[in-house]
């Protein structure tokens, strides 16, 4: 199996970046810019066009995610959870883009595994999405995402990507657990801030 350097960069990038999502900082968007660019030029060379085009739209979230993020202090830029709703909606328009997704995919490219990559392409987009405002369960999506990610990136011959989202896996637990606690931080100061405002 022939090594690529640029899955070596770009897999140790993508890595870095969101150990520091973990953390809730900002310098992850900043290495993650680094690391979409070189994952996009992997993935042309691979064929594996839905992520090529998630790619493209992980550098305008990672632009959008990172000016959102220099509101560190505001309450909206606070961990937030979503709704029993939310949650609905919001899979059954996944299922439903999954699907188109797919199809386009059969009957526009050459894509090797295209039901595997329109999962992946819009699952990944929702949990970015959920990333960039910052909801807890963007870690949940990118436990499933990162699952199914590292059966086609080995069998797509990637294999540092394969074992760097092996990693991403235990890092989505360790995110969600900090998140976890950055939230009830969060929220205990919001609420202590507004018994304060109450009494005033």
């Amino acid at each position: 199996m022939k090594i690529s350097v640029l899955d070596l960069l770009g897999a140790s990038l993508s890595l870095s970046s969101t150990y520091y999502f973990t953390k809730a900082a900002r310098l992850a968007w900043l290495i993650g810019i680094t690391a979409i660019i070189l994952n996009s030029i992997l993935y042309w060379q691979k064929c594996i066009f839905g992520h090529l085009i998630l790619e493209g739209i992980y550098l305008i979230s990672m632009l959008v995610g990172l000016w959102r993020w220099r509101l560190t202090n505001t309450k909206n830029n606070q961990i937030k959870q979503l709704s029993y709703s939310q949650c609905l909606w919001g899979g059954s328009l996944s299922i439903c883009f999954i699907y188109i997704v797919a199809q386009c995919l059969v009957k526009f490219t050459a894509s090797p595994v295209p039901v595997l990559d329109a999962i992946t392409t819009v699952l990944s987009l929702v949990a970015q999405l959920l990333l960039v405002y910052k909801f807890l369960q963007c870690w949940i999506l990118w436990f499933v995402v990162d699952a199914i990610m590292a059966v086609m990136q080995f069998s797509q011959g990637m294999p540092f990507h394969a074992v760097a989202t092996t990693f991403y896996l235990v890092l989505a637990i360790l995110g969600y657990k900090r998140w976890q606690k950055l939230f009830a931080l969060e929220n205990k100061g919001s609420n202590a801030l507004a018994l304060v405002a109450n009494l005033h």
